[in-house]
């Protein structure tokens, strides 16, 4: 059972007086329906995985079709359901059809992970326009036409919705040498933001999460040889992030758990933000 207001599963008059509700319930995603863009590796698959063996139908969306199948193929064997889709998120002609194939295959997108992104060292003074573009057509154009294509649907039917950005730590910490990917990440909070405020009377939530450093083929050119390990070393808790790290965050802000939460961010990087 599903009710316009973001409530699922309980009656909505309940929510909020005193009725206790067992965890299992609380962060049910079983009955939704998640598209994961850049699902077929790394933080995407990851975040696709755990939305799947906890009951929800999942989408993969990304350029590698050999790549998002193997993924599909992995999750089947944990028991979930999921499909792929290629989807080059800088082309708004793939973006409508590809929507619609997800409706005829599951039905329409309830949760929305915007995880597609690329990343771009180099210093500040080197960077070109082309590659200045490059990386926030994919980070910032493409995330805004996904999730406004969701919000699209979501109003249309009514039905409210959840949509997860994917942003960094470094959207609000300074770094070298990552110019592009920081500026692109700071838009993406305060694309978060405005979302949030402008389609909160629809029951539709966008939040974000912040990844801090984690071990994935983005940030391979970030840590390789001894990098790892200086990262890990001065992050509070020791160690780099690992893939399931993300677990909680995701299952909070795709079930009725994060119901009354809009316009956040959940910054997972186990202190790393603390500052050193």
């Amino acid at each position: 059972m599903a009710f316009g207001d973001g409530c699922r599963y309980i009656p909505c008059k309940q929510v909020g007086k005193g009725i206790e509700v067992r965890a299992v319930e609380l962060f049910d995603v079983s009955g939704e329906i998640a598209l994961v863009t850049g699902g077929g590796t790394g933080i995407g698959f990851a975040i696709a995985r755990v939305l799947a063996v906890n009951g929800a139908k999942v989408v993969l969306a990304g350029k590698d079709q050999k790549t998002l199948e193997a993924a599909v193929a992995a999750l089947t064997d944990l028991g979930g359901q999921a499909a792929a889709i290629p989807i080059d998120v800088r082309r708004d002609d793939m973006i409508a059809p590809s929507f619609d194939r997800i409706e005829t295959l599951f039905g329409p997108v309830s949760v929305l992970v915007n995880n597609a992104g690329i990343a771009h060292r180099d210093k500040a003074v080197h960077l070109s326009r082309e590659t200045l573009r490059d990386v926030m057509a994919v980070n910032v154009d493409g995330a805004f036409m996904m999730a406004q294509e969701a919000a699209r649907r979501m109003i249309r039917d009514k039905s409210g919705g959840s949509i997860i950005n994917v942003s960094s730590v470094l959207s609000g910490l300074p770094m070298r040498q990552v110019a592009a990917y920081s500026t692109s990440k700071a838009a993406i909070s305060q694309m978060t933001r405005c979302l949030a405020l402008e389609w909160a009377k629809h029951k539709i939530r966008v939040n974000e999460i912040r990844p801090g450093w984690f071990e994935t083929s983005l940030t391979d050119r970030f840590l390789k040889g001894p990098g790892a390990n200086v990262m890990a070393g001065q992050n509070p808790l020791g160690r780099l992030g690992a893939t399931h790290d993300l677990d909680g965050a995701v299952l909070l802000l795709a079930s009725k758990a994060g119901i009354y939460m809009t316009g956040s961010a959940i910054t997972v990087d186990g202190g790393h933000s603390l500052g050193r």
